[in-house]
């Protein structure tokens, strides 16, 4: 009787040499070199389900490559890490696309109909014109997120909500930092946006949404079973939000809300498919959000000069007044926040750039040589991973495992006053498909750290580095128990310099 473990042993390695041949025949020379990985095809998605974007930076440290194949059974992604290869890429937004490939897992994440699915890729990427609901969805929603009215009026919601939960906190009270800021921002985001019948009033679709979130994943990997409360959890806010628009509830939410609804409409998507598209954009207005929060509270509340810096800057914009009590008003403007504390404003870009986990991602649409070098095959995938420009030395300098909450402040007394290649900050994405709310992001985020840093303590229980939470006490009245505070949105038209494209407009 043959020996069994030989046996396995011989059929591995014939079916480890077959899928090498395969890998070589199978590559172009033009294509961007693939990297090896310890079993061909299969190697890539063990790695990307085990360690996530951390793969990526991995393969970077490894291999220094400025773009390379990653060879998957049935597809192609290629991975681009030069920053002049990603300046190249933003301008081939036709040919290296991203609607179509967004329609496409909307698709899967939300579980549309089939009537809406063929809407949304009805002329998907404008190649008939401008028209059609995926290539003018972007211009559609700019009323509702870009410096203005809109968003001043939803700035002022999230804000007042914000304030009035801190008002709240009169007594010290210790909680779990991740779980505290997780539902704070969502109230008040989400009351911003969808006003007073926002369906994350209730606790259900707020505890749904967060078990919705970690299935997102395994809906686009089409591996629905694996995923079955999650499944349950988007059902459930399906029908929420289902009820919120039949009763035309929306009307009285934020622009953002109205003109997607609007948008929608006009482009004849069923009620129900405009429910489950909003669940997806829930997604994108509290994923990233909260995790920010959290790592800037921890770095402000972790190093005395992080927290002594930007207190001075917050106090030198506040201004005092008695009120009619005859106590002491203090007034903040956010909107001064945004525009006159470069420090504060460089601690939240400095959060992104080493926390942040986005990856950018488009589809070939036709067989293209980038830059006149790399062959993309039709069909494949490119991605452009943020923490691997945001941990590159070459863009940041030796120090880039550092966290600098300076490091995004410009010296006017210095000759360089270019800290940093633009196109390295990837925290919003760039190009067409730069973040569209990352205004409002940004300004949740800062009001939320300015109130905490300017009216409360926050000390560890334990002291210890972070892994998914850390459980602090937060203790009111920092300064004088007796003052009263104001938190205000005044009228702003003025972009803060998040990305290299606000600093260009």
């Amino acid at each position: 009787m043959p020996n069994l473990p030989a046996s396995v042993i011989s059929g591995f390695m014939v079916l480890y040499g077959l899928f090498q041949f395969l890998l070589r025949y199978t590559q172009d020379p033009c294509e961007p070199p693939p990297v090896a990985t310890s079993i061909p095809f299969l190697g890539p998605i063990i790695g990307l389900m085990r360690k996530q974007h951390r793969y990526y930076v991995e393969l970077w440290e490894k291999y220094h490559l400025p773009i390379y194949t990653l060879r998957m059974p049935d597809s192609r992604i290629y991975v681009v890490n030069s920053a002049a290869l990603i300046s190249n890429v933003q301008r081939q937004f036709k040919v290296l696309a991203f609607p179509p490939l967004e329609a496409k897992l909307s698709a899967k994440a939300c579980a549309s109909s089939k009537t809406a699915h063929e809407i949304l890729m009805t002329n998907v990427n404008g190649d008939e014109g401008y028209w059609g609901y995926s290539i003018t969805f972007h211009n559609a929603i700019l009323p509702g997120l870009s410096p203005g009215p809109g968003l001043d009026a939803m700035n002022r919601v999230m804000v007042q909500k914000i304030s009035a939960s801190a008002d709240r906190l009169e007594k010290p009270r210790t909680v779990w930092l991740y779980e505290f800021i997780e539902h704070e921002i969502a109230l008040a985001t989400t009351d911003s946006v969808y006003g007073p019948a926002n369906p994350f009033k209730d606790p259900t679709v707020e505890q749904r949404f967060w078990k919705f979130r970690p299935a997102i994943m395994l809906l686009i990997m089409d591996l629905p079973m694996f995923a079955k409360e999650g499944v349950e959890a988007r059902e459930y806010m399906v029908k929420a939000f289902t009820k919120y628009f039949e009763s035309h509830a929306h009307n009285e939410g934020s622009t953002l809300v109205q003109v997607r609804y609007e948008h929608s409409r006009e482009h004849k998507i069923p009620v129900e498919d405009i429910a489950r598209y909003e669940v997806g954009n829930s997604i994108g207005i509290l994923t990233n959000t909260v995790p920010a929060s959290f790592w800037m509270m921890y770095h402000l509340f972790s190093d005395p000069v992080v927290l002594h810096d930007c207190r001075n800057e917050l106090l030198k914009i506040v201004s005092d007044a008695p009120d009619a009590n005859e106590l002491n008003l203090r007034t903040l403007d956010i909107s001064q926040v945004k525009n006159s504390c470069p420090i504060l404003v460089s601690t939240l870009q400095e959060v992104l750039r080493v926390h942040t986990v986005g990856i950018s991602t488009r589809m070939v649409m036709e067989d293209h040589m980038l830059d006149n070098k790399y062959l993309l095959t039709k069909g494949s995938t490119l991605m452009m991973p943020g923490p691997v420009q945001h941990s590159d030395k070459l863009a940041w300098g030796p120090t880039v495992n550092e966290f600098d909450h300076r490091h995004f402040v410009r010296h006017k007394d210095l000759k360089d006053n270019k800290r940093h290649n633009p196109v390295a900050f990837r925290a919003f994405g760039g190009g067409t498909t730069l973040c569209p709310g990352r205004h409002f992001a940004s300004t949740e985020i800062l009001a939320f750290m300015a109130i905490m840093i300017l009216r409360f303590g926050v000390t560890p229980v334990k002291m210890k580095a972070p892994d998914e939470d850390i459980e602090v006490r937060i203790t009111p009245g920092g300064e004088d128990k007796n003052l009263k505070w104001r938190i205000v949105v005044t009228d702003s038209e003025k972009r803060a310099p998040l990305s290299v494209e606000d600093l260009e407009s």
